[in-house]
């Protein structure tokens, strides 16, 4: 009698764990610290800027160092830099601007 009122129970438990385990990734928007660049003479204040796609293992906090990649004038440049990235609130990034 007791397994007959449990078992509605454990059925219902087990599809809310199964939905919430389908979000298999997460989506981070980092931002660099700003830095200045000289363009043709011009200073300019720049920020790099990313989305980056991560498992959901992993912590959009735990994201400190991003190597950004710039050509202004001349050869490509890659840089390190640090960032902050929160995690955005979406399944895709479809919806992303």
């Amino acid at each position: 009698m007791k397994f007959k009122k449990i078992l509605p129970i454990l059925l219902v438990s087990a599809a809310i764990i199964l939905v919430a385990a389908c979000k298999k990734s997460r989506y981070c928007h980092c931002v660099s610290d700003n830095y200045t660049i000289v363009i043709n003479s011009d200073t300019v204040v720049r920020a790099d800027t990313a989305v980056v796609n991560v498992d959901r293992a992993m912590k959009c906090e735990g994201i400190k160092i991003m190597n950004f990649r710039t050509k202004d004038e001349g050869p490509v440049v890659y840089t390190d830099r640090e960032v902050k990235c929160i995690e955005l609130d979406v399944d895709t990034v479809k919806v992303l601007p």
